[in-house]
Order: C-alpha cells, then structure tokens, then sequence
C-alpha cells in the first residue's frame, strides 16, 4: 500500500477530520496563560518605618553643634535652605541651582552634571551592567521553552511478519500552567491487522485526546514552573543589581570630580603664593642697591621661590593625575575619555549649605524602602520561599490522573472500533525515603533564615551610613566656617607684616612665614570643602536616591 493510498480518503472522512480542529486549537490556547511572577508583601519587614530607639538615637545632636554655637559670632554663617525646598543631602549637592549651571557651561566650565551625565549614557562599567535586564530576559523566555507546544508525527510501515501495515499519526501536546498536560491528534493505520494491536484504526483514522493532569505533587507547583518562578526573579532582581552599581559609579564620579576640583584649587594657591615671591624680586634688588636689606635677603627670596617652584610641580602633578581620573567617568559622544584641561575648572567651589537634621527620621525611613539592597534581599527572600514551596510539594504522593479518549471515524473493517473510547486511570508513584524532597526543603529554609539576619543587618548598616554621612556633613559644615575665619584672619596678619616692612618694622622671612601661614588657611579651607562634598555624595548615596535615573539620562 503506499503512502498516496494511506493519505487518501472520501469527502466526508475529510470533514468529521476537520470537525476536530476546534479541538486542537483549544489545546495550543490552554498554554497561553502562564503564571506571571509578582513580589510578595515585604516578607522580611525591610519596608516597615525604622525602629524608634535606633532612630532616636542616630538622630541626637552631635557634641561638635558647641562649637558651631561657640563660633557663630565669629564666623561667617551660611546661608540655610528651607527644610521643605530640599533634603539635607540636596542642600549640599553643588547642582541643585540650574541656573548657575547654565551660567557655569556658558563660560566653559566643567559642572559635576556634565559628569554624571556622560557615566549615565557612557560610562562602559554601566553599560556593561545595564546588560544584565537583556540577560536576564533571556533566561526566562528559554525557561517559557518548556511550555510550548510540541508537534510530533509518525510515518511506519510493517515489511516482515505474519501481518502488513502501515501506520500514521500526527499530535499535538500542550504543557499546562497548572501542571500536566494534555494532547490530542490523529492516527491512521492500513491493513488487516489483529484484534490485539491496540493502535489499530478504521479506514478513516481516529481523533484522540487525552491528558495527564496532577492531583498532588506537581499541582501547585512543579519543576517547569519553578524553573520558569526563579527566572522571573532574577529579572526583576537586574533591577537592584543595576541601581546598586548606578548608586556606585554616580559616587565615585562625584568624588573624583571634586578631587579634580580641589587639586585645581590647590595649584591656584602655590601658584598664588609663588606669585607673591617672584613680585617681589626687583623691589628686593632695588632695596639692597639703597641699603635698605641686607644682600642675604635677595638669597632667601630666591630660596622661597625654588621652594615654592617644587609646591607648584607638585601641584600640576597632583591635578593632573585628578584629571585623567576623572577621564574614566567623562566621555565624548564617541566614548572616548576626555582628560578635562585646568581651563574648565570652575573658579570656585560651589555654596555650602548647613544640613537639616530635622528631616532625618523622614529620610532614613525613605531610604529603607529605596535603597536597592534591601530590595534585592528581599527578593532573594521570594526565591527561596518560592524554592521552599516546591520542596514541600514534592514530598506529597506523585499521584496523576490520565485520561484518554479516541474515536474512530469510519465504521470498517473492525467492528470492534466503532465505539466512542474512554480510558481515566491513576498513577501512583513515591519515593520512600523522600531525600532529595527533604534536602530541598532544609536548603530553602536556611537559606531564608540566612537572608532574614542578613536583611536586619542590612538595615542597621543603611542607618548607619547616614548617620556616618550626616555626622561628617556637619562636622565639614562646621570647619568650612571656621576655615574661613582662618583665612580671613591670615589675611589681615600678611597685609599687617607688610605694611610693617614698609615701615621698617620687620624683615622678609616674617612676610614669608605670614604668606604661608595664609596659605595653609587656605588649604585647610580647601580640605574641608572637599571633604563636605564627598561626605554630601555619600549622604545622597546612602539615600538611594541615584537608584532610578532622571528621564532621559540613561543610554
């Protein structure tokens, strides 16, 4: 017989064939609707407000606000921001004034947006990881895999023995969401074949459907739906993985810029201070022609100079090393770092504010529902919940139902295949000693111990990180002013030596110790504004509040 004939059938033979298609549909629908993984309610508490006592007791004021207090008079006072306006580490960001920025860009000067701007869109580190969403959205459409319907087909014929056929069949299989499966297709045999051959068919063929459908173990859960379950939380866990690293590069793009920041300051000073030394050398000259100085003095004003020579050397070393640093986190639009040249560096650091520790309660609570590593705990937390959920089931009996159903199409040549089929039995099937199902469960069950201690210690340390932060914030806010009034000061003690020295009243080595003095005040007010800034980068850094990008920033 061959396959034209096995193929080939009457008009209506066709159409009771056609007539189970509908049938087949409903099979490719029923995977369709597959479970989709949403977070549980907070499982380890890590959104609920933060304990009053540790609160209280990280917002207490700090024994540096007596000399603030001490120092008022004295000192210039900053002007504050009103607490509704911004945060307290909003208050200290140097970008919080767009208009200074525009002004700052106009005139060519490097501004810290600039900087986080081009880590946001180009900075490789970042793009690498933001990868990690397309990865991880790869893992669950392989895992969905196992959830498509699958097409198999048979073509056979018998060429020895006692008895000839050939033998034809075509199905469909749908795996369900709700565990099992169910299938259904057509089977076709030619020839005589005897009564117990079971796949025998009348001339027309058979439909047949059938399914294997779970009653205890696998009806919540099984190993499809779990592999499919642990997918979709490591995608929603790229999520905290991305916003940790953002939180990362944004802060330490900060510090470097206003390291480069600093160091530029820094050259202006020596520069400043070797300025004064050079200025002075034909007045010297002239003194000494007129006896006014000693000849040894033209010595040590070229003693300073040299000195002061070697600090400008080291400065322009030190500032260029900020710069290529800073390069790493600066990008053209061809991705290329920029080295940022002394011509950028703006001419001053930007305002102080004083930081508001009233809103610190408000602030620590909202941190402990943005900061991503708590949600990435607590996200772990639902994976070995939901890990701890399939072990438990499959310790249950592996008890099935199966159900199969044919029927034949044609009435011939077997009189005994013209009835409506219907098989429903059950399998039974378990484990004695259930280790692999006890093993999973002991492993699920510590390891949500394991991540509910590392959740409370990852709220302590938040707390602490911006207690640490605000601590220094207010300590630098309060050496900004008194660094100030150092300077102003020295100031007034060099303009003092010099008009002494005109005057007869003292020499040039008390000029030279009066100009460094009024350096180191400097320096030392450099020091403190750069250490408030980094403390305000690490404020806003244990805020979380560079976990989600601005609109339009990312790549």
């Amino acid at each position: 017989m061959s396959s034209r004939d096995l193929l080939r059938g009457k008009a209506p033979r066709v159409a009771n064939s056609l007539a189970a298609l509908p049938l087949l549909g409903a099979l490719l629908l029923a995977g369709c609707d597959l479970p989709r993984y949403a977070p549980s309610n907070d499982p380890l508490g890590v959104q609920e407000p933060a304990r009053e006592e540790l609160l209280a007791e990280l917002a207490l004021p700090p024994a540096h606000r007596d000399l603030r207090t001490r120092s008022a008079e004295s000192a210039p006072q900053a002007a504050a921001l009103p607490a509704t306006e911004t945060s307290a580490a909003e208050a200290a960001a140097p970008s919080t004034a767009a208009a200074a920025a525009a002004r700052a860009r106009a005139t060519g000067s490097l501004q810290l947006d600039e900087v986080l701007d081009s880590v946001l869109q180009r900075y490789p580190p970042y793009l690498s990881v933001l990868l990690e969403r397309d990865l991880a959205t790869g893992r669950v459409q392989q895992a969905l895999g196992a959830f498509d319907t699958v097409v198999s087909g048979k073509l056979g014929r018998n060429f020895s023995g006692y008895y000839e056929a050939t033998y034809g069949q075509a199905m469909l299989e749908q795996p369900l969401p709700s565990g099992g499966s169910i299938y259904g297709g057509y089977r076709l045999t030619r020839g005589l074949l005897p009564d117990y051959y079971d796949s025998r068919t009348q001339r027309g063929g058979e439909i047949a459907v059938g399914a294997r459908l779970p009653l205890l173990r696998g009806l919540e859960i099984d190993a499809r739906r779990l592999k499919l379950r642990q997918e979709e939380i490591d995608r929603a866990l790229a999520d905290p993985k991305i916003a940790n690293a953002r939180i990362d590069f944004v802060y330490a793009a900060t510090v470097a810029y206003f390291e480069w920041l600093a160091a530029g300051q820094r050259l202006r000073i020596v520069r400043e201070l070797l300025a004064l030394a050079t200025d002075r050398v034909e007045g010297i000259q002239r003194a000494v022609e007129r006896r006014f100085l000693a000849g040894i003095d033209i010595t040590d004003n070229e003693r300073a100079i040299v000195q002061r020579r070697v600090f400008v050397v080291r400065a322009e070393r030190a500032l260029e090393r900020a710069a290529l640093a800073l390069s790493l986190f600066l990008r053209d639009e061809d991705d290329d770092p920029v080295v940022p040249g002394e011509e950028r560096l703006p001419p001053e650091f930007p305002e102080a504010f004083e930081p508001d520790r009233s809103r610190f309660r408000a602030e620590a609570e909202a941190a402990l529902r943005d900061r991503p590593e708590l949600r990435e705990i607590h996200l772990l937390y639902d994976r070995a919940k939901t890990e701890e959920g399939f072990a438990e089931n499959e310790r249950l009996l592996d008890l099935g139902l199966v159900v199969d159903a044919s029927k034949n199409i044609d009435q011939s040549p077997y009189a005994d295949r013209n009835e409506l089929e219907l098989f429903l039995g059950l399998d039974v099937k378990l484990p004695v000693q259930r280790r692999e199902a006890l093993g999973r469960l002991q492993q699920a069950r510590t390891r949500m111990e394991r991540l509910r201690i590392e959740g409370e210690f990852a709220r302590d340390r938040v707390l602490y990180e911006l207690a640490d932060a605000l601590s220094a914030l207010e300590t630098n806010f309060v050496q900004i002013e008194e660094t100030e009034r150092s300077v102003a000061l020295a100031e007034r003690m060099v303009q003092a030596e010099r008009r002494a020295f005109e005057l007869g009243r003292s020499d040039l080595l008390r000029i030279n110790v009066r100009e460094s003095d009024l350096a180191s005040a400097q320096a030392l007010r450099l020091d403190a504004l750069l250490e408030y800034f980094k403390a305000s980068a690490a404020y806003r850094a244990a805020l979380g509040r560079d976990a989600r990008p601005t609109e339009g920033t990312e790549r």
